[in-house]
């Protein structure tokens, strides 16, 4: 049986480290290790967690601050199983996770598969379910991935892979160095399959590496392409087509809005009324027809 090792980076999130642990110590199917990065904090408390942490199969490293791609990566380095798993210190897992991505990935002789995902569940600040999709699902197109992230950091994945790719881009800090893994990944021909289920949880904030990570998003956007070049290429007209049609299709949406705001009863006056109309005739010059 193939062994599973779990890397946790942390950076200043003690006060959430000791849930995202217990959430992997009760898989059914137990990792060999749990590998703890402390990344450098700078909080009192995360750090004295650190200094003195003693739980089942859990090693710390300390590390200077590098960002999250450099931790996962120092992780790796020191872990010794086949699959791994990177979860961050604030997310979590279902207690079946591993036991089901693990069996696709044991019986998969051909190594078709690279990563086995699944739907991913908010809660904290959101409560959506994300349904991740892989080559499994109905409807997934792989160059697609070039647009959009369509799996989870946390998905466990073949340490061959990553060895492969050579690892996650230490250049990327700012975010989007999963999308980046992933792609790479695909790239080499790799393929996913989506656990139809939600066993991944994650922690969603007000603030967080993915809002920071929107915020720089035209840049690391540039990055993602130049990284990937050959990948962008190769999908350049799927890629644009699509993007053509959810152009339209968002066109398509607010011409319906804003005529049915712009349509508002003239004869009611009030200030409601007032503000729909406005914002029809705004709409009308921002999304022509």
């Amino acid at each position: 049986m193939k062994q599973i090792s779990v890397v946790i980076p942390c950076y200043n999130q003690g006060g959430y480290l000791d849930e995202a642990v217990d959430s992997v110590l009760a898989q059914s199917r137990r990792p060999v290790e749990i590998v703890i990065v402390n990344d450098g904090s700078t909080d009192p408390d995360t750090n004295d967690l650190l200094a003195a942490y003693d739980r089942p199969g859990c090693r710390v490293l300390q590390t200077a601050n590098r960002g999250l791609p450099a931790a996962r990566n120092t992780g790796i380095r020191a872990a010794a199983g086949e699959y791994v798993c990177c979860l961050d210190a604030d997310d979590k897992y279902h207690p079946e996770y591993f036991a089901r991505a693990a069996a696709v990935l044991d019986s998969d002789q051909e190594m078709r598969y690279g990563a086995v995902p699944a739907w991913v569940r908010f809660f904290g600040s959101s409560h959506i379910l994300w349904k991740t999709m892989g080559h499994n699902c109905e409807g997934f197109v792989s160059s697609m991935q070039g647009l959009r992230n369509n799996i989870q950091s946390a998905t466990m994945f073949r340490r061959k892979c990553w060895e492969e790719i050579g690892g996650f881009d230490e250049s990327m800090t700012l975010g989007y160095e999963d999308w980046d893994f992933w792609i790479k990944m695909l790239h080499r021909g790799y393929q996913w399959f989506c656990l139809e289920e939600e066993l991944i949880y994650y922690r969603r904030k007000e603030q967080s590496m993915v809002t920071r990570a929107d915020a720089e998003r035209p840049r690391l956007l540039e990055q993602l392409i130049r990284n990937n070049r050959e990948f962008y290429e190769r999908n350049l007209i799927a890629l644009l087509l699509a993007r053509d049609e959810e152009v339209r299709r968002l066109q398509r949406e607010n011409a319906m809005l804003s005529q049915g705001l712009a349509g508002t009863n003239p004869d009611d006056n009030g200030p409601a009324a007032g503000i729909c109309r406005r914002v029809g005739r705004t709409l009308k010059k921002i999304f022509p027809a």
